[in-house]
């Protein structure tokens, strides 16, 4: 499809995050032939989808989309709009998105000859004849045109269809399916029809995936889901299992709440504890939370299939002969918490913007074997790393436990600072700590003693607690739930932005895509997934096979001909080793631009690969959280036709910042004197050290 209408669907499919309510009528899945694997629909969107045409926002929805883009590519994509449908992009989101778009794909992994459908404000014929779109031949009853950048647009019934001008994809399908007289459709289709029967109704969104790798042809019952992991493991464990799910939307004021199901069949585990207590107890000003149920003693075949040299494996090991971890894995429940906050370090002497810092919070069974046997590991882990270091290094780095007491609690507090390269006065980070304590049958490990401290204040009920979110979310008290999960956006956005702020004037050089480079988890090197012939004569590679859910998959298709790289067609006869080379060089880093050529015609065809950049993730943040303030997800124990999952995001939409956020130590404060604790935060009583 070209790019101005795919990325067009890009914005689509988080619209949903934006749609506003409207009267129920009749569903653009008439028009959708039943072998679609994904349909997003909206109604009445309006004016909301216009925050998302902004730069980082639409960088953000491409990425998700899976077709990453650079800032220039936007102005490009503007460009694009107008010359094909004569109107500034605001202006064709108004007239042809404001009533109702739908955007439709043969999956989630194949975005990319997809299409939209769109009801605009005006009759679509007087639209073709303003854009003197050219009449194209075809076979069928449909009328199908040619507009600039190869977008192909046919009328069907009321509604536009924008596509692939070549007919690819679910253009062909969709027009196929109107000379039909739309039979087979996908609003007739048993799975989609038992989801959407189980959520409330005349909702304002929709989104209907197929994650099962299968055809749709053998696609499954709605009595025999597919047993099909990979795709469905990335969901909520009450949802992992389906072939199918369905998202709806229902708007209530700022607060936008969706509902997720699935068409698995609901069986919970037995669990113990509950997650709305441990999660509602947090305290208010936590950025991240997620709660869930973890099987603690299911982690040692995990461990197990690690390297044998690896010494996380080597540690287990002797922890596991002793018996500490059978004893401490005895101990513990499954109702388990991490929580991100932020703290201000007592010894950074560099003025800088609050550090993130993570909690683990367990329910215990057994809360006095549990601490005690946590004590003998790590005590345990310190004494294996001070004989190893005896090895490697001459002199281990000294590493004190001490004993402290936070507001009438017993912490046990680690100085981890000296493992650190630089020193914790002169590093933005400040000093790290390992501190955990036993409040309540719940164990606290904490990667600072200031966080330990908040959360224990908050439990306490001396803070505000999270649990006032959670209450606006209309979160009940249900013990069953699988996961819980708050991301308060707007005030990470805000600390984001001051970390941004913070490295343009001080560490410039990280802000630089090619700096993140060295430090993959998997080097230079990215596999693309797809086996091909060397055809050296022709200076080209024949695709032979495409493994699944690697990047090439869904993108290049078996019987492509790839031609060239990076944009560059290949010059040797050795195409091989230049596609080798052109991935290893590609100047960007997150996806390579291949020249590929299907059906005797040549596309660019761009392929996302897995890259970690931080600044990145954290501009990606920061554009989010300008629109939404918080987010919270939680699931339904499941009934009997199904589990459910309960999604609210709450719109910013303009409100002052949740938080207050300021950079420390200020400039003017008088240095700390050598009465106060070297490694205890603010209102900790510190005692003797115990080697």
């Amino acid at each position: 499809m070209a790019r101005p209408f795919r990325a067009a669907l890009h914005i689509a499919l988080l619209t949903l995050l934006w749609a506003a309510p409207a009267q129920a009528s009749e569903s653009f899945a008439r028009h959708v032939p039943a072998s679609a694997g994904l349909f997003v629909e909206l109604q009445n969107a309006g004016d909301l989808l216009l925050p998302l045409t902004e730069t980082q926002t639409w960088l953000t929805v491409a990425e998700l989309a899976g077709q990453p883009a650079r800032p220039e590519e936007a102005d490009l994509w503007r460009v694009r709009v107008r010359q094909s449908v004569r109107m500034d992009p605001i202006d064709a989101i108004r007239r042809l998105f404001s009533e109702r778009v739908a955007f439709v794909a043969a999956g989630p992994r194949r975005t990319q000859d997809g299409v939209v459908l769109c009801q605009p404000i005006e009759p679509p014929r007087t639209l073709i004849e303003q854009w003197h779109a050219l009449p194209l031949p075809t076979a069928g009853k449909t009328q199908v045109y040619r507009l600039p950048n190869n977008v192909g647009l046919a009328v069907v019934g009321e509604a536009l269809l924008f596509g692939d001008a070549a007919g690819r994809g679910m253009f062909p399908q969709v027009l196929e399916l109107a000379d039909n007289n739309r039979s087979g459709s996908l609003a007739d289709d048993p799975t989609y029809r038992k989801l959407l029967a189980q959520i409330p109704p005349n909702p304002c969104g929709i989104l209907f995936a197929r994650l099962s790798d299968q055809p749709p042809e053998s696609q499954p019952t709605q009595s025999q889901p597919s047993t099909t992991a990979a795709p469905s493991d990335q969901l909520p464990a009450l949802l992992r299992g389906s072939s199918s799910v369905l998202l709806a939307l229902h708007r209530d004021g700022s607060k936008l709440r969706f509902t997720v199901v699935g068409d698995a069949p609901g069986v919970p585990p037995q669990r113990t504890g509950s997650l709305p207590e441990l999660v509602g107890a947090l305290p208010l000003r936590t950025l991240f939370t997620w709660a869930g149920h973890v099987p603690y003693g299911a982690l040692t075949p995990i461990i197990n299939r690690l390297p044998e040299n690896h010494a996380l494996r080597i540690v287990f090991r002797m922890q596991e002969r002793a018996g500490t971890v059978d004893h401490l894995v005895g101990a513990l429940g499954t109702a388990t918490c991490v929580a991100v906050g932020t703290v201000d370090p007592l010894r950074r002497q560099i003025s800088a913007p609050p550090v993130p810092t993570v909690a683990l919070l367990v329910q215990t069974r057994d809360p006095t074997t549990a601490e005690a046997e946590w004590r003998t590991l790590v005590k345990t882990t310190v004494a294996i790393y001070k004989l190893l270091s005896l090895k490697l290094e001459g002199t281990p780095r000294r590493l004190e436990m001490q004993e402290i007491e936070i507001a009438g609690a017993n912490v046990t507090q680690i100085d981890l600072s000296p493992l650190l390269p630089i020193p914790p006065e002169l590093s933005p980070l400040g000093e790290v700590h390992l501190s955990w304590t036993l409040h309540d049958g719940v164990l606290i490990i904490a990667s600072h003693t200031d966080w330990l401290r908040q959360i224990l204040a908050a439990r306490r009920g001396a803070a505000p607690k999270l649990a006032q979110v959670l209450d606006a979310s209309a979160l009940g008290e249900q013990a069953q739930r699988e996961n819980i999960f708050v991301a308060q956006t707007g005030p990470t956005a805000d600390l984001g932005q001051m970390w941004e702020q913070f490295f343009q004037r001080f560490a410039p050089q990280i802000l630089r895509e090619r700096w993140w480079r060295s430090y993959q988890p998997g080097g230079r090197r990215v596999r693309l997934g797809a086996q091909v012939s060397e055809n050296a004569e022709h200076h080209r590679l024949a695709v032979t096979s495409i493994t699944p859910r690697m990047p090439a998959d869904g993108i290049l298709q078996v019987g492509d001909e790839i031609i060239g790289c990076n944009r560059h067609r290949f010059s040797t006869d050795n195409p091989l080793r230049e596609i080798q080379l052109g991935i290893e060089r590609r100047p960007n880093a997150r996806w390579v631009d291949l020249l590929v050529e299907r059906d005797r015609t040549v596309r660019v065809r761009r392929v996302p690969l897995p890259f970690v950049d931080p600044v990145q993730i954290l501009r990606r943040v920061v554009s989010v959280g300008r629109l939404v303030q918080r987010v919270v997800y939680h699931d339904d124990a499941p009934g009997k036709s199904g589990s459910r999952g309960h999604l609210t995001v709450e719109l910013r939409a303009g409100e002052p910042a949740l938080f207050n956020f300021a950079l420390t130590p200020n400039p003017n404060a008088q240095p700390i004197g050598d009465s106060s604790p070297p490694h205890a935060a603010p209102g900790v009583e510190s005692r003797p050290a115990l080697r």
